[in-house]
């Protein structure tokens, strides 16, 4: 705990927010572009989100360099090098969410030369909606490694947007629950949990228990 700061932490500590209160923090999503990343550079947002892929992603032409892009893009103008550098000289929040397992050893690789480097001064969560359903221990493997402290787990589901039709989506139900609870355990870094707005009333007693699993 002596190393590790909590996004909310952070952002009262920076004096982007009065309390630690997660309404009061805001949000740059897909700031992926160069473009993009200099727009939410440049703004008042506090977090910067963005999705981390492989170059050529799933073609002939594939390489082993992190970019920043959303599927079905599978090429940018900004390498998560790039991104890192340009997001770790501003004072911003950083979220990566990998669209693809194959890039989070090297995406780790990455944030230990910044540490190393550098250092890394703020929260860093790694999001981990790859696949549909619990991929947690594919996930947990490389960043219970040696990378920053600072690193915070942010496993989650990829999922429809709907529950009326899948009622066990997870959120909804306790198995699901359950399985996030199980796989974060394995896990030595810090764990958030991200649930889908409209699926918060739904599944509340289930999350209740989930947070009840452990201090906070």
């Amino acid at each position: 705990k002596s190393e590790q700061t909590y996004m909310l932490e952070y952002l009262v500590q920076t004096g982007n927010i009065s309390e630690a209160d997660g309404l009061l923090a805001t949000w740059f999503h897909r700031a992926n572009s160069k473009e993009d990343m200099y727009k939410a550079l440049m703004g008042d947002t506090m977090i910067l989100e963005a999705d981390v892929t492989l170059m050529g992603y799933g073609t002939p032409d594939e390489k082993p360099v992190p970019i920043m892009a959303h599927p079905p893009d599978i090429y940018s103008d900004n390498t998560l090098d790039e991104w890192l550098d340009a997001v770790l000289a501003s004072g911003k929040g950083i979220k990566l969410d990998f669209k693809a397992l194959e890039s989070v050893g090297l995406s780790l690789d990455l944030l230990k030369q910044k540490e190393s480097n550098k250092g890394i001064n703020r929260p860093v969560w790694l999001n981990a909606d790859i696949l549909r359903g619990p991929n947690v221990p594919s996930f947990v493997a490389p960043v219970n490694g040696n990378v920053p402290q600072r690193v915070s787990v942010n496993p989650g589901f990829s999922g429809p947007s709907s529950t009326r039709s899948h009622p066990n989506t997870p959120g909804t139900n306790r198995r699901c629950v359950a399985c996030w609870d199980e796989n974060a355990l394995r896990c030595r870094r810090t764990v958030t949990f991200p649930v889908h707005a409209m699926l918060v009333r739904s599944g509340w007693q289930h999350l209740s228990w989930l947070l009840n699993q452990s201090p906070r």
